[in-house]
């Protein structure tokens, strides 16, 4: 039955080109409406506690290493902050970077990477490079106002 419904799609489609576009820009909205947007809304709560969006994109060539330092220590306190209220990310590792470790037999390869000249089946001895990070906690809201899916922040207009 589904490829016969595509078939006739299809040609409904090759027939009446405008309702196929019609249609594919409905699902598209459709899909941006009701898709895990989980993504934008950090990014929103980022920029709301932080303007981390707005450093970002601001072209800092021509500012001092002063104003940039000055700018850079803010930003990272504040996005610090909201992160932790959202996320709370923890290292996956308590061991110093640098520190000699184990692998074991049977790592999880989504917590370790290993790198370098591997040899052999685990386990491996080596320098710990990153310690890594896990979510410990994880309390994004599901929706942010009723602001459009895909706007990470409004314009602002102040009216005098």
């Amino acid at each position: 039955m589904g490829l016969g419904l595509a078939f006739r799609a299809f040609f409904k489609a090759l027939k009446e080109p405008e309702k196929g576009k019609q249609f594919l820009e409905e699902d598209t909205q459709k899909q941006i409406e009701t898709g895990d947007l989980s993504h934008i809304r950090l990014l929103c709560y980022l920029q709301q506690g932080s303007r981390l969006v707005d450093f970002i994109k601001e072209d800092i060539a021509s500012f001092t290493d002063a104003q940039v330092g000055a700018a850079v220590r803010k930003v990272h306190q504040d996005c610090s902050k909201t992160l932790e209220e959202l996320v709370s990310i923890r290292p996956l590792r308590d061991e110093q970077e640098g520190a000699s470790i184990q692998v074991p037999k049977g790592f999880n390869p989504a917590e370790i990477k290993i790198i370098g000249k591997v040899k052999g089946d685990p386990p491996y001895s080596g320098t710990l490079v990153h310690r890594g990070w896990k979510a410990q906690k994880r309390s994004l809201p599901k929706k942010i106002g009723e602001q459009q899916p895909e706007v990470v922040c409004p314009a602002e207009v102040e009216i005098k």
